[in-house]
């Protein structure tokens, strides 16, 4: 009586007063399962919302057993009618914070993938499946674990995530990850695991940052690095394969590179092993020749009659 809102020491109210309490939204479906359940003689369980004259709007869950006499007529019905207002309100309230929370994530600029204790899929965010160009379910039912990493990665890749979910530890890793057309982009990405109050893993959240045009950049210029230690190396030794600093030295590699250039014909002289053939390589090296093949004569084994 007084979950319904009546004084206990009144007497009971008819079924179109008690019918006149129920929320004017609730009161069609309501009489429909009372009287459904009068007519099949059978449980019923429902719920529905009251006006209470003191506490407002409250929810109602009314749970009904039929007691059939001995010929098997419906005599009455037994059961109970519980108040889960706070209860359903708590309900309402941990549905908002978990949808703000899938929202927060889905607003993320990162890529969020949830997995189970035992590595199973249960969540990603709206930009990972955008990313991989896949629903949430497809995604879950995606059997193969390493097929949205680059095949250089995926060794590397999956390793980590098999220490990581053995022994619930934080891993960290830079990898590739396939969009769905196919094309491939740098991520930072830290694997953490959740604990419960026992130690024991409940969950694994992937964070990966996009690190693409960084990577990119990086690689940019560790070439332009190269390209200019190549062209230091080049000027230092001059001509890579010739080594030296002394005057003398420089005074014949200035005339190489002034000769170079032009079609003259070039007579190189010394003696044995000072490094003739070297400085004719030199010589087509720097020239417009260069790519066509060097051929090497050794004019000592050509016979004096040619």
């Amino acid at each position: 009586m007084r979950v319904l809102g009546y004084d206990p020491r009144a007497p009971l109210p008819s079924f179109e007063e008690f019918i006149q309490r129920v929320h004017p939204d609730d009161r069609a479906a309501n009489r429909e399962h009372f009287e459904k359940a009068i007519r099949d003689e059978a449980d019923f369980e429902f719920e529905y919302r009251i006006v209470h004259p003191d506490k407002g709007v409250r929810d109602i869950h009314v749970v009904g057993h039929p007691v059939l006499s001995t010929s098997g007529h419906l005599l009455e019905f037994v059961g109970t009618v519980i108040d889960v207002t706070e209860r359903k309100r708590a309900a309402e309230e941990l549905r908002r914070n978990e949808m703000e929370l899938r929202q927060m994530l889905d607003l993320t600029p990162q890529v969020v993938a949830v997995y189970g204790p035992n590595s199973e899929r249960v969540y990603a965010n709206r930009v990972a499946l955008d990313y991989i160009g896949l629903s949430l379910e497809e995604w879950r039912q995606a059997s193969d674990r390493g097929v949205y990493f680059h095949p250089d990665d995926r060794k590397q890749v999956l390793d980590s995530f098999d220490r990581a979910f053995s022994g619930g530890s934080v891993e960290e890793m830079e990898l590739r990850l396939r969009k769905g057309d196919g094309t491939y982009r740098w991520f930072f990405t830290r694997c953490v695991p959740l604990r419960d109050e026992k130690g024991q893993i409940k969950r694994f959240y992937a964070a990966s940052i996009d690190i693409d045009d960084r990577k990119r950049a990086e690689e940019r210029d560790c070439s332009r690095k190269n390209v200019a230690l190549r062209e230091e190396i080049d000027k230092a030794s001059m001509f890579e394969e010739i080594v030296g600093t002394s005057p003398a030295l420089k005074s014949v590699l200035s005339r190489i590179s002034k000769v170079a250039p032009s079609d003259s014909t070039v007579l190189i002289t010394g003696e044995t092993g000072t490094g003739k053939e070297l400085v004719a390589r030199a010589i087509h090296r720097r020239s417009d020749r260069v790519s066509r093949p060097f051929v090497s004569v050794n004019c000592s084994a050509i016979p004096p009659a040619i």
